[in-house]
């Protein structure tokens, strides 16, 4: 290998590594910028899908305190639990040894991981698209692209049905890198593991395979259902380059060392997405939780999220068919794979076999989210990976064939000019959670982004006066709305309750929180004046719990007099609530119920 290429390999990585450092830090300014108003308020780091965020502290909680074991913490319903996802588990021990909070290693993790999805990427991106300006431009792509939901027809709408861009966290690399430590770990795992098969398949040696197999056993224990969008993928993959085989009169015998790499890989894999299967099949508070539905949105809603990027990708899957090399040797190394440089549109793409894995990832990835499960859209994750690499391809192919010749200085002002265009939505997105920050409400529109003081103090004399396993309930603030329609405008506290005391809430998650909408309304009329005390020892046999706690006690809101004059000191305290704890902000009540008749 000449010195050259060599330099070209390493001067590439620094700028992958150096784009990534920067762009990650970037996606920490929103939550600076929630800090900033957080006045006397505790400011939680979290934003879009905060209650998602408190489901993996309440894991991470739970192994900080020393358990292998997890628990739902967002129901008090019997359940003996599953093994702690490993990703969480690392990561709440890793809070215990260093006394960090967890909310500050939630975030340190999704800088890390981040980083290191990006790298991956650009090993991945170094191993098939041969010319280094498609390269780069895939690259940003990759970190910064999203569709069309920017525009005004459909920002502002609440409703799913609109382009993913604006809602779908993990269908969107950006997003998934602003938002989630989970994602960047489980995007890099499926990013590698074809990285890892493709390697296999070009040098002949099963160390790839293995290697992409044991990535797969991870991805099986800490995000589940993305091993069969893997699986999906490498066989048809697999399929396509047989058939191609046959075409060409070759036979399927150069596949056939493909086909025995991928069933090792398989077999290497295969435990970790079994053992959380069977774990699944026997607890049943879990399973109701993969059983709550998460279907996808239209075709054309998720092309729309995709927007100008995908019409990118397949002028990049055009152009890179006619600037195919022939495909490469058996004899040819990895290095001699994946250290080209080529900066015209002669050579995009290494061979046919880069494009055949990249058409087929998007195809694949695209249709595997419409099979018939509850969780369908959460297998649109990785799709934007072969959408915004071939739309870096394409992008270029646009710019030769407009211009035979651009200069580096050109090409990059009209590089940055494309990447901003395609990441309006992202920057907006940031906008908007800024805004959210602003307002004190979360996207969900039942969640403040900042707690008060003595809610946190509350929660802590709970956590220093109860043993583990003590079930409570912090009641949602409620409020008249519309036309004389009473309903919960807050669940915060109990939403963060799990992650925050290792503590088990009645009604905490929309999701996590079996029949969530019922027992909501059941906390809803619980203090209201026309509830029944009969009704209200009812529910309280009901929900299992030891204590409650009302933090609703702003003596601004009239509302709150009118519909919770129980906690508010309108009324006298039944004798089965005792008052044990207050300060300016939360009330904690002990129960004592009657003995059942």
């Amino acid at each position: 290998m000449t010195e050259a290429p060599t330099t070209a390999a390493k001067s590439g990585r620094r700028w992958a590594l150096l784009v990534a450092i920067g762009f990650l830090l970037l996606t920490v300014i929103p939550y600076l910028v929630g800090l900033s108003f957080a006045f006397d308020r505790r400011f939680m780091w979290l934003g879009y899908n905060l209650d998602d965020s408190c489901v993996y502290l309440s894991w991470m909680r739970q192994a900080a305190d020393g358990s292998f074991h997890a628990l739902n913490l967002f129901t008090t319903e019997p359940q003996h639990g599953m093994a702690l996802n490993p990703l969480f588990l690392v990561l709440g021990r890793f809070a215990s040894l260093t006394g960090l909070p967890l909310l500050a290693v939630y975030h340190l993790a999704r800088i890390v991981f981040g980083v290191g999805l990006l790298l991956v990427v650009w090993e991945f991106l170094v191993a098939n698209v041969a010319s280094s300006r498609a390269r780069k431009l895939a690259f940003l792509f990759v970190c910064f692209s999203a569709g069309i939901g920017w525009l005004p027809a459909w920002w502002e709408s609440r409703s799913i049905l609109t382009p993913i861009d604006r809602w779908q966290p993990e269908a969107i690399t950006f997003l998934s890198l602003y938002l989630s430590p989970l994602f960047c770990f489980s995007m890099a795992l499926q990013v590698g593991i074809l990285l890892l098969l493709q390697r296999g398949e070009r040098t002949g040696q099963a160390r790839y395979a293995v290697a992409a197999g044991l990535c797969g056993l991870i991805l099986g224990l800490t995000h589940t259902y993305d091993v069969a969008t893997m699986a999906a993928i490498w066989s048809a993959y697999v399929v396509v380059s047989a058939v191609v085989a046959i075409r060409r009169k070759e036979g399927i015998g150069p596949v056939l060392p493909t086909v025995l790499q991928a069933l090792l890989a398989g077999i290497i894999a295969a435990p970790g997405a079994l053992y959380i299967y069977a774990q699944l099949k026997t607890e049943t508070v879990f399973h109701k939780r993969m059983e709550v539905q998460t279907l996808s949105v239209p075709l054309y809603w998720v092309l729309a999220g995709y927007g100008l990027t995908f019409l990118f990708a397949l002028l990049g899957i055009y152009g890179a068919k006619e600037t195919l090399k022939p495909a490469p040797t058996s004899t040819e190394t990895d290095a001699d794979l994946t250290v080209q440089e080529a900066d015209s549109t002669h050579e995009l793409l290494f061979n046919a076999a880069s494009l055949r894995l990249l058409t087929v990832w998007l195809l694949v990835n695209l249709a595997v989210a419409y099979i018939n499960v509850p969780f369908q859209r959460k297998l649109l994750q990785g799709a934007h990976f072969p959408v915004a690499i071939l739309a870096g391809v394409g992008c270029v192919w646009l710019i030769y064939r407009i211009r035979k010749t651009v200069s580096p200085a050109r090409f990059r002002m009209k590089a940055v000019a494309i990447t901003l265009l395609l990441g309006l939505t992202n920057f907006y997105f940031m906008a908007r959670d800024i805004g959210n920050y602003r307002d004190n409400r979360a996207q969900t529109g039942i969640h403040r982004t900042y707690l008060l003081p003595g809610e946190i103090n509350a929660l802590n004399w709970i956590r220093e006066h109860t043993p583990p396993g003590t079930a409570i309930q912090p009641m949602p603030w409620v409020a008249i709305v519309g036309e004389h329609k009473i309903a919960a405008t807050d669940t915060a506290l109990a939403c963060f309750t799990p992650g925050l005391i290792d503590r088990p809430v009645y009604c905490g998650h929309w999701g996590e929180t079996p029949d969530f909408s019922a027992k909501l309304q059941e906390l809803t009329d619980f203090a209201l004046p026309r509830t029944t005390q009969a009704r209200r020892i009812e529910t309280l046999r009901n929900m299992r719990v030891q204590y409650l706690v009302f933090s609703q006690k702003n003596p601004d809101e009239t509302d709150a007099d009118l519909l919770c004059p129980l906690f508010r000191g309108k009324i006298a305290l039944p004798s089965y609530l005792t008052q044990v704890y207050t300060n300016h902000d939360a009330d904690v009540y002990r129960i004592d119920l009657p003995a059942a008749n």
